[in-house]
Formats: structure tokens, sequence, C-alpha cells
């Protein structure tokens, strides 16, 4: 997977903007709650990082962007959620960055999935009621198949892993 860049520093740059800045002033009740990438098999660098921020007020998440110190805003979206809340991100307690979960997650992959190829891996930083605060990352093979692993982002041990086939998803 790709180079890590710090997502601590990305989202210093965007709650440093004038968006952000404008935004949480108007919307004081949304508090940080995803960090999210992705990450293509063939590509060397990092893609671009989107920081979301929910309000238990409205259940809307809105994400931010960060494309070379130009920050973005998208419009609020319905919150993807199975409990009554999404749960606050604490970076405070974090020691996994991107870059070691990615490791553990290569680790994971060669002793459990040995024979897949990866093609594109979705690396979420969230807060599960289940599960705490995880790098929740999903990798899609080049055979279909999706593998999701879930490293503690505190410990980087690794919670949970499991591998289905696309063809066996319904719609």
């Amino acid at each position: 997977m790709a180079e890590d860049i710090d997502f601590k520093h990305v989202i210093g740059i965007i709650e440093n903007s004038k968006e952000f800045k404008e935004f949480i002033k108007q919307n004081p009740h949304y508090y940080l709650v995803h960090i999210f990438t992705t990450v293509d098999a063939d590509t060397i660098d990092n893609s671009t990082w989107q920081i979301g921020y929910y309000s238990k007020d409205t259940d809307k998440i809105v994400v931010f962007e960060d494309h070379d110190d130009l920050v973005f805003i998208h419009p609020p979206e319905e919150a993807l959620k199975k409990d009554e809340y999404i749960q606050r991100l604490d970076l405070e307690h974090l020691k996994i960055s991107r870059d070691d979960a990615d490791i553990i997650c290569k680790k994971t992959l060669k002793e459990y999935y040995p024979a897949e190829l990866f093609s594109k891996a979705i690396c979420l930083l969230q807060n599960l009621p289940e599960f705490g605060q995880v790098w929740n990352i999903t990798v899609v093979t080049l055979a279909l198949s999706v593998i999701n692993i879930k490293i503690d982002a505190n410990t980087g041990n690794v919670l949970k892993h499991t591998k289905e086939n696309l063809m066996n998803w319904k719609s």
C-alpha cells in the first residue's frame, strides 16, 4: 500500500482552514468521527484524505478534503450507522498510524489470505461501539473478494478479519 501521510497533519490543515472555521462557527455541534482514504495497488502516492464530522442534532455527516492545501467541503449526507449516533474519534489515544496499520494489514493478508492479490484498499479510522477506535481496512482483491481487517488503533492488535466474495453479495 502507499506511503503514509500523517492524518493529524491533514486534520490540522482542515481545522485551521477558513472553510472549516466558518462551518464549525455556524455548526458547533459537529465533531470528528472518521478519517478515510483509499489506496490503489498500482499507485505509489497516497490518495486524498477525507475527514468526517458528525452531528447528533442533524444526524448528518459533513466531509472535508484537503487537495494540496485547498480545503473542500462536501454537502451534509445521511449518516450510515447501526447505533443511535456515531462515536467521536479521540486523537489523543491513537498510537497506530495509517502506515503502521498498513504493515499490520499486509502481515494479516500474508498469513491468512496468501493467495489473494490486492487491488484496492479502503482505510477508515473510526470509533465502533463493539471494537473501540479501529483502523477498519477493506481490501478488494483481483479475484473479487473483499477482506475486512479491524485493527485496534491504540494497540495494533487485529481484532477481527473476514473474507467474502463480491459475487455472493445481494443487491
